[in-house]
């Protein structure tokens, strides 16, 4: 059937849909309006009613309709299928409504998309403002004529897909309204407000990734050059989000940092949140290759309380993977170099990486991590799974078979409609290899990341006595091979867990752990007030409920590694102990007597361990949150 759906003769209503997983403000619907706003005829045919954009909206954003005569989604991965129930219900109240649907969860070839969704009218690929505003345009006409709206994907009136050429991307100097400054976001702070939410605002400062990864779409989404916002009118937003008490911004930008204009942005937020105490957070992805520029940006954020560290997004610490997937690391040099820069300003640095990835393997994954720790990144390595999504290029049918990859689809979290489809195996690494590679990336996490073996494990490698890799695979292989042990048991748990997360379609991708009836009763016990748990986690809690027996078995365990346990390791040992609180120790500090300055040599690991009498006092560390 074509899609020749008209609106009514009088002022036509337009709703948007943005929906998230949070209450943050509808920055599409701003951006769409902002720019047809600024044609006359638009705004004497079309209304744009407030947008939805509130979880409880996204329940039944029908009953809250009039007479639509176009219903617009920005489609992502977390609000996809909500978006899908919300249009095939407008579809079946209001038939002659047209829907139209955009945003990167679309995909490039729309034919198959198209005819799995009949109540979707038209599909926008890739940038939206003028594309939607000439499809608006086209609505007006008697005989409506699409063929030359740019970047669209339609039925004709035979009911054949059509695609239009790409067309409609926005200069490289974007001068489009800001919706922010005009005011049209004004009834969403509102809304949000009334709502019970704190507001969150989503900002870009440009668009464009001159990186082409496989995994990710952003790249192919904004068509690789980078393009701006007007500086000054920046300025004036951040001033503006100030004035509205934002407690969060999250910067949609794909590098920020990567103009030297950036410092200035970042100056800026933080004297403003320094002053007043808005805006509270400043979450943003950094430019991939990091520079004295992104040590100096993330640090400012970091030491203002807008961030919680700098985030070195690796991926993989393979070389062929890294090539795999098209992306170009900086040297290991130059993290090593960052990590100490982060160090000496107090800024704790993290780094991403990505379990699953096309010839990656358990060696290759371990040795990629310990790598890592190597560099000098030691507070934090998250580990998320491969995701595929539909624009990037290894969700493409000829990237799936040059690599076999082995996929399972989830729902993304308990009780949701959304749906994630994850990479858990290829030609390098089968489902047993990956259920391996991601309990090795939680031992990791939760004994080095989280502090029960860093210090032990820092020493032994700097000194030449066991590396950081012999150390803990040897320690996941134990564990993984005796459930007796204290890791043993936490270890097993967590792989039935996962082999249950691949086998069973009830297991969600964000709340595994959440879904285990008889690991969260041991979680509340364990620690009280937290609700939200990751298998790493899980493992840490496991261990610190009973620190000293685990302790002990490490003991043996180091033994066992040809570690012999003099007077040194023997202090250390209880260095290591002392250092680390556990939840019922919170609160508490201690104060030690060594006959090294164990904590002197943590601080300058080059500087030797000095002998001598030292007294170190422990305290608890503040609570991190992910």
């Amino acid at each position: 059937m074509g899609t020749t759906a008209t609106v009514n003769a009088a002022k036509r209503r337009i709703y948007v849909s943005a929906f998230s997983r949070s209450a943050y403000l509808p920055a599409v619907w701003g951006a769409l309006r902002s720019y047809a706003d600024t044609q006359p005829d638009l705004v004497e045919a079309y209304t744009f009613e407030q947008p939805f954009f509130l979880p409880e909206q996204a329940k039944d954003p029908v009953s809250l309709m009039e007479d639509p005569a176009v219903f617009a989604m920005s489609c992502y991965l977390w609000n996809f299928n909500k978006n899908m129930a919300a249009c095939r219900a407008v579809k079946e109240r209001f038939p002659d409504a047209v829907t139209v649907v955009g945003g990167p969860h679309v995909p490039d070839n729309a034919t198959e998309f198209l005819e799995k969704h009949p109540y979707i009218d038209f599909a926008i690929h890739k940038e939206g403002e003028a594309p939607f505003s000439e499809l608006l345009r086209a609505l007006l006409q008697d005989e409506p004529d699409f063929c030359a709206v740019p970047s669209l994907s339609y039925r004709d009136r035979d009911g054949k897909v059509r695609r239009n050429p790409l067309g409609g991307q926005l200069p490289r100097d974007i001068e489009v309204p800001s919706p922010w400054l005009t005011g049209l976001m004004e009834p969403s702070f509102e809304a949000a407000r009334a709502a019970g939410y704190q507001p969150t605002v989503l900002w870009e400062t440009n668009r464009g990734c001159p990186y082409s990864c496989t995994f990710c779409d952003w790249g192919s989404a904004n068509q690789s050059k980078i393009r701006k916002f007007d500086e000054d009118r920046l300025h004036a937003e951040i001033d503006y989000f100030t004035e509205q008490n934002v407690s969060a911004i999250l910067c949609a930008d794909a590098n920020f940092g990567i103009l030297p204009r950036d410092v200035g942005l970042a100056e800026h937020l933080v004297r403003n949140k320094r002053e007043s105490g808005f805006p509270g957070k400043f979450v943003t992805s950094y430019a991939k290759n990091a520079n004295d520029r992104i040590v100096q940006i993330s640090s400012m954020f970091a030491l203002s309380g807008m961030s919680n560290g700098t985030i070195l997004a690796m991926q993989s610490g393979t070389q062929d993977v890294l090539e795999q997937v098209k992306r170009s690391n900086m040297p290991a040099k130059n993290y090593e170099k960052l990590a100490a820069a982060f160090r000496e300003r107090g800024v704790e640095a993290y780094t991403e990486v990505i379990v699953g990835l096309p010839n990656e393997t358990p060696e290759t994954f371990a040795r990629g991590l310990c790598r890592m720790l190597e560099m000098g990144i030691h507070d934090d390595i998250m580990i998320y799974e491969c995701v595929l999504l539909p624009n990037a290029e290894m969700g493409s049918a000829a990237h799936r078979e040059k690599y076999q990859l082995d996929t399972i689809t989830r729902t993304y979290l308990p009780d949701d409609v959304e749906e994630v489809e994850v990479v858990v195996g290829h030609s390098t690494m089968s489902r047993a290899d990956w259920v391996r590679m991601y309990l090795f990336g939680a031992v990791l996490q939760a004994l080095h990341n989280r502090g029960i073996t860093r210090r032990l494990a820092t020493y032994l490698h700097t000194e030449g006595i066991l590396g950081y890799e012999d150390f803990y695979r040897s320690l996941s292989d134990a564990a993984l091979a005796d459930p007796s042990t204290v890791l043993g048991a936490a270890v097993d748990r967590a792989r039935a867990l996962l082999w249950e997360y691949i086998e069973s379609p009830t297991v969600p991708n964000e709340g595994k752990v959440a879904s285990q009836p008889d690991m969260m009763e041991r979680l509340a016990r364990w620690v009280p007030d937290k609700e939200s748990w990751l298998i790493y986690e899980w493992c840490w809690a496991y261990v610190q409920n009973e620190l000293d027996r685990f302790y002990g078995e490490l003991r043996g365990h180091l033994e066992a590694a040809g570690v012999k346990i003099d007077d040194r390791i023997e202090e250390l040992l209880r260095y290591q102990r002392a250092s680390v609180f556990t939840v019922a120790e919170a609160g508490t500090t201690r104060v030690e007597l060594f006959s090294h300055d164990w904590a002197g040599y943590f601080r300058a690991p080059a500087e030797g361990l000095r002998p001598g009498v030292h007294v170190t006092s422990f305290e608890p560390p503040a609570a991190r949150m992910r």
